[in-house]
């Protein structure tokens, strides 16, 4: 008996870095999972100094967490990685790697390798993966609609989101939402104190110099410089020479003679990246024309594509008229707001660009509703670009089933791992479920039995009534690619965890 138990108690110091690791990770997950799915609750974190955030967010839960364990610091890697590519689904990630690590270490502890388990789980991801590509809807012409359904479920219902959402994805078309360089999510600004709005332009946060502001430029003619717009300057050294005073009388026509190109041009409005000369703003500003200096170089760079400018340098001012007609820019309207504290640029001649404003009463609530709006737009945006799958955790329940029958086809001790990924799919939908106060298993169970019945593998259930019912008619969906990313981070999350066997203290990296 005593050799019995010594053999137990060295199984147990065998796998003691994992089951610590695995208890840092449940504690991110027991921290997210009361926030899934329409009754999900919020959460407060308060730091030391008595400021406090309140979100049902996954990501900025995490991130605002007092933590200092490195296998919870992965985790969190894995979330931010998730949130940087595409913007939705940390919530569901996190669930996922902790109940893989959890069923993981059940087996372990029974005895399957750790590489047989693991082997499993790519396995069973891959084939979810599939499943998934299979079974996803493309957003076209006919149901772009759908757009609705998606940013209403990331937007927490809010039908004035929704509305503002779908405007501006109108405006901006498929097309752009489909660059790999656009993030629908960068056009949500979040200002306190405002109303609610889309603009079809967007937005320069600067005060145009001589503070005017009176500004209201209709068809207005832009000029965008990456540069500043001063005289050529000499070492102070020749400025004392005859010959220096002679070229700086002759750097400073030629600047003269730069800004009357602008004027006689009829340009409207300058945009500048740096300063400009203090007697070339007065004459620009004498013959009415507005000067933006210090514009940050993503603005400008957002502002020539959506005017059809394109940028110049000081040097150029000297082409010929026609010349330098095309590299100016068109907006239909250009208006100072001073609750803004910035220039409205709207309907530019270029490629069509949106800004939507959201706002609320505190500066609290405003950053929330952004962050918010932002996830709806980034939702919105991978749905368009790969389609959408049933959400509510029904195509997780129904790759789990598919994963039962390749398990029975499955001979060898890899049948453990895929018995994780099944574990684990069955997690989100467990969660929604619970978080609406039904049975988890009851209702889980049901779902299954009539999904297998059926053959309908969009089948989930209602948060409101409990019954089972076909998300997809309910227009309950989600974008494919959240679902596809989340499941691929988790396997690696946790097949990286799976593979420490120490925890050594290290000396300080360099």
């Amino acid at each position: 008996m005593n050799h019995i138990q010594a053999e137990e108690e060295k199984g147990r110091e065998n796998y003691s870095a994992l089951e610590n690791n695995i208890q840092a990770i449940k504690a991110l997950v027991s921290a997210v999972e009361g926030t899934l799915g329409p009754k999900g609750m919020d959460c407060m974190i308060v730091n030391d100094q008595g400021e406090f955030i309140v979100t049902n967010d996954g990501v900025t839960i995490l991130t605002e967490m007092d933590v200092s364990h490195p296998a919870a610091i992965m985790l969190i890697n894995g979330a931010f990685a998730q949130q940087n590519e595409i913007g939705d689904g940390t919530t569901t990630m996190t669930i996922l790697t902790g109940q893989l690590l959890e069923s993981s270490l059940h087996y372990i502890q029974k005895g399957v390798s750790i590489h047989q388990i693991i082997e499993g789980i790519k396995l069973a991801i891959q084939k979810s993966i599939t499943h998934i590509q299979h079974s996803k809807i493309p957003i076209e012409a006919e149901n772009w609609k759908l757009l609705r359904a998606i940013v209403r479920i990331a937007g927490r219902n809010d039908e004035a989101l929704v509305e503002l959402l779908h405007n501006a994805a109108e405006y901006v078309g498929e097309e752009r939402l489909q660059f790999k360089d656009f993030r629908f999510a960068d056009i949500i600004e979040g200002i306190e104190g405002l109303e609610d709005e889309v603009i079809k332009g967007m937005i320069i946060h600067r005060v145009p110099a001589g503070n005017l502001e009176d500004i209201c430029i209709q068809n207005g003619k832009i000029l965008v410089l990456d540069d500043e717009l001063r005289p050529e300057t000499l070492a102070d050294e020749l400025m004392g020479t005859e010959s220096g005073f002679n070229q700086y009388i002759e750097n400073r026509k030629i600047f003269e003679d730069g800004i009357q190109k602008i004027i006689d041009q009829k340009i409207d409005i300058v945009f500048l990246e740096r300063t400009i000369d203090p007697y070339g703003e007065q004459l620009l500003t004498d013959a009415g024309i507005v000067v933006i200096t210090h514009v940050l170089r993503e603005q400008l760079s957002r502002l020539v594509r959506c005017t059809g400018a394109k940028f110049m340098k000081k040097s150029l001012l000297y082409k010929k008229h026609q010349e330098l007609e095309v590299y100016c820019g068109k907006a239909g309207q250009i208006i100072y707001d001073a609750k803004l504290d910035g220039l409205k640029i709207i309907e530019g001649a270029g490629i069509p660009t949106a800004t939507v404003l959201v706002s609320a009463a505190t500066g609290i609530v405003t950053k929330e509703k952004e962050r918010v709006a932002r996830d709806a737009a980034s939702a919105l945006q991978a749905a368009v670009k790969e389609g959408i799958v049933a959400g509510g955790g029904a195509i997780e329940l129904s790759c789990a089933l598919m994963l039962e029958d390749l398990k029975y086809h499955t001979d060898g001790m890899e049948k453990y791992g895929i018995d994780c990924v099944i574990d684990a799919l069955k997690k989100p939908m467990y969660n929604i479920i619970k978080n609406a106060g039904f049975n988890p298993l009851e209702k889980l169970e049901q779902t299954a039995t009539a999904m297998k019945n059926t053959d309908c593998q969009s089948l989930g259930v209602c948060c409101d009534t409990g019954s089972v019912k076909d998300l997809l008619q309910a227009r309950i969906i989600d974008p494919a690619t959240v679902k596809i990313y989340a499941l691929k981070a988790a396997g690696e999350i946790a097949e990286a965890i799976l593979k420490i066997h120490l925890i050594l203290k290290g000396r300080s990296f360099q």
